[in-house]
């Protein structure tokens, strides 16, 4: 099979087809609007969690990232997998043209999340002690966990319910919605209210309550959103749950889900049981300076899934895969420049994010670094794998990778902390992204490397090139270094330039002027 990529890209530039043509549109529209509110909510909880570190100090962050990183995991259980169950069965309900079975969905996930949120959140509640006895070194900071974990376990269904409504929007291939609720409004709260009690001597369990209420107002807005998106054949018909076949979808997607490494953050609770909070503290330092690299793989995902499904569901394999190269191409076009100055110059970004309050995160910074190699450069495969119906291959994916992660950690932690904490982290995010993109090929007969993809390796080659000669430049200050940098940059964007432009971004380049035309 000749891939529309490689034609594309063969004939110098011929036009796209008229399918191609609006699989591009839907995924770069979907994807800007994704990429803006990824940029958004990143950005506000980078300036966040600055302020945090600064007023807390690293201990104080390392306890807040280990509460929050407790109250995710417990809201992924309660979750159980219904926003992705929300989004498939919606998008197939309405390519079958079902206004009954598209309301239908939308119950059934919301009741599956509620009944699970509600059980995990008891749980949580009752089990508050014993869970903050194994990461507290003393009385004193357990009994302090433990008040943490019980503030925060309203977040559990709150948060379950405002991404079911999220998914819900989405599967209608439209990010405004759920850029809006998620992206935007919850972040945006979650800062304002966030830092004023932080600066008003609220402490941890000032940042935990603020986490609640932001949430909470943006499910408001979540449910007003959605009333919005249903069509009036939708809105008057009777619902047609098919509860049973989104349950058997969702549970291995919940487990694949919550059981990936990032999502987890095995990282934080292994450090949690073994180091110190300072030791949390730098790790999620680390962990959060990685996030400018992955905004545009968690910008296109979510318009991703629904397409994914469709073009399975109608059987278009070869537009699948053409799809796939191109998104990976973006992918690392966007990530790897980003990676590569943190392998190289660590230190800059934790000395401007930090200051010496961050002393040791430098190398840490690094080694994850090279693990996102892997994790973006093989694209939004994990979503190929369970949108095609496949949820359980990439729970036992996650599974092992966890099993792998614990077991590695419990090993090389107590002798080697934070650092050694990080190589695992890399080493298991190599594993299994590549394990992935194997399945892929297998199973759905797809893969995510085209043959222009070559074009952001090369440029990110001369521009670490670039970065590690102005190493020679005389002076060692942040000023010199964050120049370095910036000339590295704009070497990487000519190299780019010089191997030419693909026929979808032409097509995107092309629409964006005849836009700016028009509002001329």
């Amino acid at each position: 099979m000749e891939d529309q990529e490689g034609r594309g890209a063969e004939s110098g530039g011929d036009a796209l087809s008229a399918e191609a043509a609006a699989d591009v549109n839907v995924v770069a529209k979907g994807g800007a609007v994704q990429v803006v509110g990824q940029v958004t909510q990143r950005g506000l909880s980078f300036f966040f969690q600055f302020v945090a570190f600064r007023i807390l100090g690293a201990g104080g962050f390392g306890r807040y990232s280990l509460v929050l990183r407790v109250l995710s995991n417990a809201a992924q259980v309660g979750l159980a997998g219904y926003n992705y169950a929300a989004m498939r069965f919606i998008t197939m309900a309405r390519a079958a043209k079902d206004p009954a079975a598209v309301r239908g969905a939308i119950r059934g996930a919301l009741a599956g999340s509620t009944t699970a949120s509600v059980l995990v959140t008891a749980a949580l509640l009752i089990l508050a002690e014993p869970i903050a006895s194994v990461f507290a070194d003393t009385d004193a900071n357990e009994e302090k966990l433990t008040e943490l974990i019980r503030i925060g376990a309203p977040y559990i269904l709150l948060f379950a319910l405002m991404q079911v409504l999220r998914y819900c929007t989405q599967a209608y291939k439209t990010m405004v919605p759920s850029v809006m609720v998620g992206n935007v409004i919850q972040p945006s709260l979650r800062f304002v209210i966030g830092v004023s009690v932080l600066l008003l001597g609220g402490g941890v369990a000032g940042a935990v309550i603020s986490l609640n209420v932001s949430i909470a107002l943006a499910l408001i807005a979540g449910v007003w959103y959605l009333r919005r998106m249903l069509t009036p054949d939708e809105l008057g018909a009777v619902p047609r749950s098919r509860f049973r076949p989104m349950t058997r979808f969702a549970i291995p997607q919940a487990g694949a889900s919550l059981l990936g490494v990032q999502t987890l953050g095995v990282g934080i609770l292994l450090l949690g049981a073994y180091e110190s909070d300072q030791a949390v503290g730098l790790f999620a330092l680390a962990l959060n300076l990685q996030g400018p690299g992955n905004v545009f793989l968690g910008g296109i995902v979510n318009i991703w899934a629904p397409v994914v499904s469709d073009l399975h569901e109608k059987g278009e394999m070869e537009r699948l895969e053409a799809l796939y190269q191109m998104i990976n191409r973006w992918i690392a076009t966007f990530s790897f420049p980003v990676f590569a100055a943190l392998i190289i110059e660590p230190d800059v970004f934790v000395d401007l994010f930090a200051g010496s309050k961050g002393q040791g995160a430098a190398s840490v910074v690094a080694i994850l670094a090279v693990g996102n190699f892997f994790y973006t450069g093989t694209g939004p495969t994990g979503y190929v794998i369970s949108m095609t119906g496949r949820p359980g291959v990439n729970f036992i994916n996650s599974l092992v990778a966890v099993i792998l992660y614990v077991g590695l950690g419990i090993a090389i932690v107590p002798d080697h902390g934070v650092v050694g904490m990080a190589v695992v982290d890399s080493i298991v995010t190599a594993l299994v992204n590549t394990a992935r993109v194997i399945e892929t090929k297998i199973l759905v007969g797809v893969q995510p490397f085209g043959r222009t993809f070559y074009k952001p390796v090369v440029a990110t080659v001369v521009g670490a090139v670039v970065l590690l000669l102005w190493r020679f430049v005389p002076g060692d200050s942040i000023p010199i270094e964050v120049a370095g940098i910036v000339v590295a940059a704009f070497s990487y964007l000519a190299v780019l330039g010089k191997l030419g432009i693909d026929p979808e971004e032409r097509h995107v380049i092309e629409r964006i002027k005849k836009r700016a035309v028009k509002r001329k």
